[in-house]
């Protein structure tokens, strides 16, 4: 089973990659110190309209989220006043709220 959006973009944090969605039609374009490995590939190319919506819905685009402009995701931060993970806890939380 591919991981989530939310799973995969803390995959990216800890592998310290970047996504950046470019074109029309949107394309994924995910750069860091090594090729990907594991399942993580997969799961990409499984959830790869979701991440893409997410990404251009919450962050701005890219991964990690913008800065400036402010995007989605660092508002709920600032909001909040806590960190990008606890941010991603509380969208992946309301995600499963909402499929409920």
């Amino acid at each position: 089973m591919p991981q989530t959006t939310i799973q995969i973009l803390r995959c990216l944090t800890l592998g310290r990659y970047t996504a950046t969605v470019e074109g029309n039609p949107s394309e994924l374009r995910i750069r860091g110190p090594q090729p990907l490995a594991g399942p993580l590939p997969a799961s990409i190319k499984a959830r790869r309209e979701e991440l893409v919506a997410f990404l251009e819905e919450w962050c701005g685009g890219v991964w990690p989220p913008a800065r400036e402009p402010v995007s989605g995701l660092r508002e709920v931060e600032e909001f909040l006043g806590c960190s990008l993970a606890v941010a991603l806890d509380v969208l992946e939380a309301t995600e499963r709220r909402q499929a409920a």
